[in-house]
């Protein structure tokens, strides 16, 4: 008897690889939808290609589109967002699209306030669950009398509250201010994004720790991986380039706590970064959906994508007992010139830079069995000179 197939929406990053590569190994026909034809996903021998549009400009065509694959396909194909446009399209319309699709997350009414990083702040204060301090100054106040009057310290970011047009138009995740007269312009760009302002945690990269988990409707804990990113590109504020995995069951459980709180449910990053000073985790971000790095959980033997789809066809099985630790990933061309960089400009450490080249090493891109996402996105970037500065 067939199975239902499975939709990774937006394919164009290493996280909806990870979803292909970890469901098509179980045996799952997958479908790599986006609007770019050379997106990641739809490189993969694993995955068939199907055009949706752009569900941040044409959010109701992108539903028009899924509803239509979703219909061609038949038994109710089960959803893998990658970004939160996604999520944010199908919600309002998320009756129709739960007619033809399996859609494994949190209803739409709840959902809002996941996304929005005041509604997760909320809740962590809610449940004592640490936080940098911060203050949400409405649009047209005065930033600088903002942090005065929150106590604030800088250097601070601006942080929007809901990224997606900010990150498209500003390439970048946050706006670092070292004082208040960095902060009075750079609000002028970011006000209309609604963004929070928020004291920096010192530490490096490395003290950025995640709960990757996949939760059931009903809350219950199928599947849970952690582990912290070693460097970012850009440093300090990016994404992942490497990172490590190393189970640790007590923070996992403090991590599920807020995502108790938030009831959530589906796939998940819960981000926080460890403050060096006390080792108290400060809550950086709750993504709901898959992050970059999602494979890692997968080479450790926490196979969240087929966790989800077993849940949604009503196969539910639990990943119990924690994982291996020790394993490393990396986006090997982009840590390599960058770190090599990085190094000679005295910005990263030898040591560091060695210790994250240690096997088991997974590359988030690169496969023997599945060459042309590597090539592809690889030659792209070496022929743009790497990394960056």
């Amino acid at each position: 008897m067939s199975r239902p197939a499975a939709i990774v929406l937006q394919a164009s990053g290493p996280n909806s690889l990870g979803i292909i590569r970890a469901l098509a190994a179980e045996g799952v026909r997958v479908i790599a939808a986006d609007h770019d034809p050379h997106a990641l996903g739809k490189a993969s021998r694993y995955a068939h290609p199907a055009h949706t549009a752009d569900p941040l400009t044409e959010p109701d065509r992108f539903v028009e589109d899924l509803l239509a694959i979703g219909r061609q396909l038949g038994d109710r194909p089960v959803l893998f967002p990658t970004h939160d446009e996604a999520i944010a399209a199908i919600g309002p319309r998320e009756a129709e699209v739960d007619a033809l699709l399996r859609r494994p997350w949190t209803p739409w009414d709840r959902m809002q306030v996941i996304m929005d990083k005041g509604g997760q702040h909320a809740a962590a204060r809610r449940i004592g669950f640490p936080r940098p301090g911060t203050t949400d100054p409405a649009e047209d106040a005065d930033p600088v009398l903002a942090v005065r009057d929150a106590g604030l310290r800088y250097p601070v970011i601006l942080k929007p509250r809901y990224a997606p047009e900010f990150r498209r138009r500003f390439r970048v995740q946050v706006m670092r201010c070292e004082n208040e007269e960095e902060l009075r312009r750079r609000w002028e760009d970011a006000a209309p994004y609604g963004p929070q302002i928020q004291e920096v945690i010192p530490g490096g990269d490395e003290q950025l720790w995640t709960l990757g988990s996949y939760r059931g409707a009903d809350g219950q804990r199928i599947a849970s991986f952690t582990g912290h990113k070693l460097r970012q590109w850009p440093p300090e504020f990016g994404t992942a380039r490497s990172a490590e995995a190393h189970w640790d069951p007590l923070f996992a459980d403090r991590c599920h706590a807020l995502l108790d709180e938030l009831g959530f449910h589906g796939i998940s990053q819960v981000e926080v970064k460890r403050d060096p000073r006390d080792g108290r985790d400060h809550l950086i971000e709750v993504n709901p959906r898959s992050w970059l790095w999602i494979s890692l959980a997968t080479a450790c033997g926490v196979n969240l994508p087929y966790a989800c789809y077993l849940d949604a066809i009503g196969e539910t099985r639990h990943w119990t007992g924690g994982h291996r630790s020790n394993v490393r990933w990396a986006l090997l061309p982009k840590h390599l010139a960058a770190s090599v960089k990085e190094v000679r400009r005295g910005r990263w450490g030898a040591g560091a830079f060695a210790r994250s080249l240690r096997p088991p090493l997974v590359d988030g891109v690169a496969s023997l069995r599945d060459p042309r996402p590597a090539r592809q996105v690889y030659g792209r970037m070496l022929r743009r000179g790497g990394g960056g500065a």
